[in-house]
């Protein structure tokens, strides 16, 4: 209780303190300005009043009363009023009034306004001002609120206090109040007919008032202008780079080349404002080479940026690009792309090489070819650029341009003759403006042709056609001969010994060699060169001698690369500033009149290519097709073959219209036609090499087809061996050998090297035709073949070697009868007969290796290594194959193909030796290679010119050899011919009596004398085989006898009345029992008796 009335007590005293501290007057403000006033004037009025609402001052008569302005303490505050005069305008004032009364009450009142002058405003703002959409959406700020006088409005686009100059107009339905009495936001729309153009927004002036009284007044921010851009913003990318006009393929082409740094200026100019910085610019734009920096530009409102490339110290093909798409006008439209500046920046001087279309420094030619390869296009280069001296000779220098890079001069001197050329530094500049360096310095040194190689190769060329002459006057008489004597050619035979068609294919094979290896000593390609006839290669007659100069060019570039062809070879204008061209203005997005300028590309395949572009290259090796090689060879072989086939065909229509027979032994079909056809196959392989290498689709066609024809002879020359020789179906290989026979040591070293001495023969099967072995006897005549060994007993006076013929139609037998008996071995083993199938396909390897030189010798346009290295293997491989096989009949021939082979073994091995240096003037290997050369030339003439006698020797069929009497019968065979045939009787005595069929007989003549006596210390004797055709049942009861050798001759015995005496022994035939004998010997050789039979027989030493 206590407490709750010490609580009562306190409260009492709270409230009595507050009654205490209540004023007991108040100061109240009868008339004061309005909160917000445009006036500077303000009149306060008050009165001070007591808690009842009487006049305090009035009735105590004195109060104290002071005024308060802003902080400002009036000294004079009037009881009633005051006038306050002025005023800051725009500001917040506060006006207090203070009363204390004589009792110690006291009170205030204080009065806050603002004194407003500024007019309301608005202010018109826009995300953008440049725009590229159909309508953009603005806002409307007011200073303040304005919303007396009718305040802000927007009925409809006439009725709006937003108002628009320009192809838009507002779009009263989008107004919308942002912020309540201050902020709008309204869209204006783009007129959809125009592109660009200008708006310009603005408010209506004095629409409004605001809560001073202030009128609206438009003020700068009350505009706005808006740019509307539908168009693409144009970029053009320029440099200050020196451009010139060039002619490409007579288009014309601005090129862009300088080796200055100060040139390097690039511009970018837009067709309206972007809105990128320059560093925005700097980081989109790029250069392949160095760094870009900027330069600053005035006056240019964001329309050109410049810039320079620097930090460049090579010679390049330099490309300045830009991205686009991050280039983005004021309008927001990107930018549109632009073609990226290409230029060449060069500060190497171009260098110059001058070569000579031959190897070598030494030239037999009066004129001589230079060439001046230029690393790079020049221009300005002149005739009088090139300097020429020597000696005192007269000279005049022609000059021509083929391209920008090559230019040739022809040097007229005379022989024995020093001659330097050169270039001097400064006589050309390139694109770029740079000089050029001196040249190498030429000397070269005329010649003539060396006489050891005319002489070689004249005596080569002599011996050849001497030797095919000879041989076609042999074979044209003896078969005349024969013919005429005895009705028939078919009794004319082959000497294994003749290898004519060995001889020119051995000479072809030195004449390719010329082109498989570099820089050959020059007595050796002189000689070869004398001898291309043979192959046949030589300018086409129709061809001007300048299509063709380039044609020997040596090269030394690789046919890899990137190469300027000749159809766009720079023919530049005449200009002012750089020799050879026409300096334009610098190129930009104003002025693209002058041709398209070159890419990097196009720079690098004119002027970046830092090697010379060799003559050769640009005028053949890039354009190469092969087909000009390719007519070289095939024109004239097809006008010697034809030539020699027409020969031919004329010669047998004679023939045959003369003597009246069909067959011509060498002059049958196809005999000579095979002769031709194995002769020009290696010539084939290399016309289809040229247009091989061409790689064109027609070349590429062609090649494949004249490819095919060696392939598809040497196949069928293998298909013929097989189904004919190897089987044994068509012809019979026979051979006698000997036994008892004991050979001294020295023999037996030689036949070690050049094969044992051989007697062997073809024999055609019955049924054959008698025509088949002169048609096709030249694949396998002169060669072994699967045999059919005779053994004879060295020491057994009995043992008579004897061949017998059958019919045409019957089988040629070759027998060694013995009278007590026949020794002949009916079987051999399958090692032999394996034996004897390598020795006759001894043609295929043979055919194999001439057409594989003939093609690596046309598939390379210059030698290679390889190209030696191959030759050289192949010939090993041949000759290894003929050492081991000794597949020739005849050991002379053996011998001569030896001889051929490792001369050709060697010179190729020369090539592997020399490589890539130069032999051409080292007279010691070219003598050498010439005497290689030269031995296999004389060892093939050699053999060829002792069979050639050997025929012409036995020709007459005498006891006695005569020299004279073979040269009668000749001409007799040449002449008879062209008699009148009731002359022939005075020649041929026995022509006129009836034939009969041939018999065996004995040989007769030197071959045969005391042949038990003939002992195996002479391996180079020989053995003829000898025909009688034996006449007819009442025709004279002389006998014919005809002999004949020779794949290009043959030889013809005339008939004698009586069959000489023949001596075997001490065994000797008497004449009145000869015809009986006869008889008894063919019985002994054939069990049924067949009726006038013929064989194909061989012999050989």
């Amino acid at each position: 209780m206590d407490l709750l009335k010490l609580f009562q007590s306190a409260i009492c005293l709270l409230m009595i303190l507050i009654i205490s501290v209540e004023p007991t007057l108040v100061v109240h403000f009868d008339q004061v300005p309005e909160s917000r006033s445009m006036s500077s004037t303000a009149v306060f009025r008050y009165s001070i009043l007591g808690l009842n609402g009487s006049q305090i001052c009035q009735r105590r008569h004195w109060c104290s009363i002071s005024c308060q302005i802003d902080d400002q303490i009036l000294r004079h505050c009037p009881n009633d009023h005051i006038i306050l005069r002025n005023l800051s305008a725009n500001h917040s004032h506060n006006f207090r009034v203070s009363v204390t009364t004589l009792d110690g009450d006291r009170n205030s009142s204080a009065y806050k306004w603002f004194i407003d002058t500024i007019p309301p405003t608005a202010s018109i703002t826009s995300e953008t001002t440049y725009t590229n959409a159909m309508k953009v959406s603005i806002d409307i700020a007011f200073s303040e609120a304005c919303t007396n006088g009718g305040g802000f409005k927007c009925i409809n686009a006439s009725t709006c206090d937003v108002l628009i100059n320009g192809p838009a107009e507002i779009n009263a339905s989008t107004l919308k109040m942002v912020e309540h009495d201050i902020k709008y936001s309204i869209t204006v729309e783009f007129s959809a007919t125009v592109v660009y153009g200008r708006v310009v927004v603005k408010m209506a002036d004095m629409f409004c008032i605001d809560e001073a009284g202030n009128r609206f007044t438009r003020t700068n921010e009350s505009v706005l202008i808006l740019h509307f851009d539908r168009r693409p913003v144009d970029m053009g990318l320029w440099t200050t780079i020196p451009s010139y006009e060039l002619k490409i393929g007579e288009v014309p082409r601005t090129v862009l080349a300088t080796n200055k740094l100060e040139d390097l200026e690039f511009y970018l100019d837009f067709s309206s404002p972007i809105v990128n910085s320059t560093d925005d610019i700097q980081s989109v734009l790029h250069a392949n080479l160095g760094s870009l920096v900027p330069i600053k530009t005035k006056g240019h409102g964001g329309r050109r940026f410049v810039f320079r490339l620097v930090n460049l110290t090579k010679t390049d093909i330099i490309t300045v690009k830009l991205q686009p798409s991050l280039i983005i006008g004021q309008s927001g439209t990107a930018a549109s792309s632009v073609a990226p500046i290409a230029f060449l920046y060069d500060i190497t001087r171009p260098s110059v090489r001058l070569t000579i279309r031959f190897p070598g420094v030494t030239t037999k030619e009066s004129n001589i070819q230079v060439v001046a390869e230029f690393s790079e296009p020049v221009f300005g280069f002149q005739a009088s650029g090139i300097e020429v001296v020597g000696g005192s000779i007269t000279r005049q220098v022609i000059f021509e341009e083929h391209t920008k890079t090559i230019f040739s001069l022809m040097i007229l001197g005379g022989t024995e003759s020093e001659i330097s050329v050169f270039v001097p530094e400064g006589k050309a500049n390139d694109i770029s403006g740079n000089l050029n360096v001196a040249s190498n310095q030429l000397e070269i040194r005329q010649y003539s042709t060396p006489a050891i190689s005319a002489l070689l190769h004249s005596f080569v060329t002599a011996g050849i056609l001497a030797t095919s002459l000879a041989a076609a006057v042999l074979t044209l008489s003896s078969t005349n001969l024969a013919a005429l004597s005895s009705g028939t050619s078919n009794v004319v035979i082959s000497d294994p010994s003749m290898n004519l068609l060995g001889m020119l294919g051995h000479l072809q094979i030195f004449v390719f060699s010329d082109r498989m290896s570099h820089n050959l000593p020059l007595e050796y390609t002189e000689t070869t060169k004398g001898l291309r006839w043979l192959i046949p290669r030589e300018d086409l007659p129709w061809k001007k001698e300048k299509s063709s100069i380039w044609n020997y060019y040596s090269l030394s570039n690789n046919e890899d690369g990137l190469l300027l062809s000749q159809q766009d070879a720079l023919a530049v204008m005449n200009g002012s500033e750089i020799s050879g061209m026409q300096e334009l203005p610098s190129v930009s997005i104003r002025n693209t009149s002058y041709g398209q300028p070159l890419d990097s590309d196009e720079y690098f395949i004119h002027f970046m290519r830092q090697e010379p572009l060799a003559a050769m290259y640009l005028m053949t090796a890039e354009n190469y097709t092969g087909w000009e090689d390719l007519e070289m060879n095939l024109f004239w072989l097809g006008v010697g073959c034809s030539s020699l086939l027409i020969s031919h065909f004329l010669v047998v229509l004679f023939l045959t219209w003369r003597t009246g027979t069909s067959v011509h032994w060498t002059f049958s079909v196809p005999r000579f036609e095979l002769f031709l056809l194995i002769l020009i196959l290696p010539c084939i392989s290399q016309s289809a090499a040229f247009v091989l290498r061409g790689h064109t689709t027609a070349g590429i066609i062609t090649g494949a087809f004249f490819l095919a024809i060696p392939v598809a002879v040497i196949l069928s020359v293998s298909l013929f061996l097989i189904v004919a020789v190897f089987t044994s179906n068509f012809v019979q290989y026979k051979e006698i050998t000997y036994r008892n026979v004991n050979k001294p040591w020295n023999t037996k070293m030689l036949d070690l090297f050049i094969g044992n001495s051989t007697q062997g023969k073809w024999f055609y099967k019955e049924g054959l035709p008698s025509s088949f072995l002169p048609g096709f006897g030249l694949l396998f005549e002169d060669r072994k073949g699967p045999p059919i060994l005779v053994s004879v007993d060295h020491n057994d006076s009995n043992d008579v070697r004897k061949w017998t013929y059958s019919s045409e139609s019957g089988i040629g037998r070759m027998k060694v009868v013995n009278i007590a008996k026949d020794s002949e071995e009916p079987k051999i083993s399958v090692r032999k007969k394996l034996l004897g199938c390598m020795r006759s396909a001894y043609v295929i390897v043979d055919l194999l290796r001439r057409v594989t030189l003939g093609f690596i010798s046309g598939a390379y346009s210059s030698p290679r290594l390889s190209t030696s290295v191959t030759a050289f293997s192949l010939t090993v491989v041949q000759l290894l194959y003929l050492f081991s096989l000794k597949p020739y009949i005849r050991r002379g021939v053996h011998v001569a193909e030896s001889v051929s082979l490792l001369c050709e073994a060697a010179i190729f091995g020369l090539f592997i030796y020399m490589g890539r240096k130069s032999f051409f003037e080292d007279r010691t290997m070219g003598i050498m290679m010439l005497i290689l050369l030269f031995t296999n030339f004389l060892a093939q003439v050699v053999n060829e010119w002792y069979a050639l006698i050997k025929c012409l020797l036995e020709l007459p069929q005498l006891e006695n050899v005569s020299f004279n009497l073979g040269v009668k019968c000749v001409a007799k065979g040449l002449i008879l011919p062209f008699l009148p045939r009731k002359h022939w009787p005075r020649f041929l005595p026995g022509s006129s009596h009836p034939r009969t069929g041939l018999v065996p007989v004995i040989p007769l003549g030197s071959e045969t004398r005391d042949i038990a006596a003939r002992h195996i210390d002479h391996p180079l004797s020989a053995v003829s085989a000898t025909i009688v055709p034996v006449l007819s049942p009442g025709s004279s009861s002389v006998t014919t006898k005809i002999q004949a050798q020779g794949p290009m001759s043959s030889k013809t015995q005339f008939a004698r009345k009586d069959v000489e005496e023949q001596r075997l022994k001490g065994i000797v035939l008497e004449t009145n029992n000869e015809a009986w004998k006869l008889r008894q010997m063919a019985k002994a050789s054939f069990p049924v008796v067949e009726v006038g039979s013929c064989s194909y027989s061989q012999d050989s030493n």
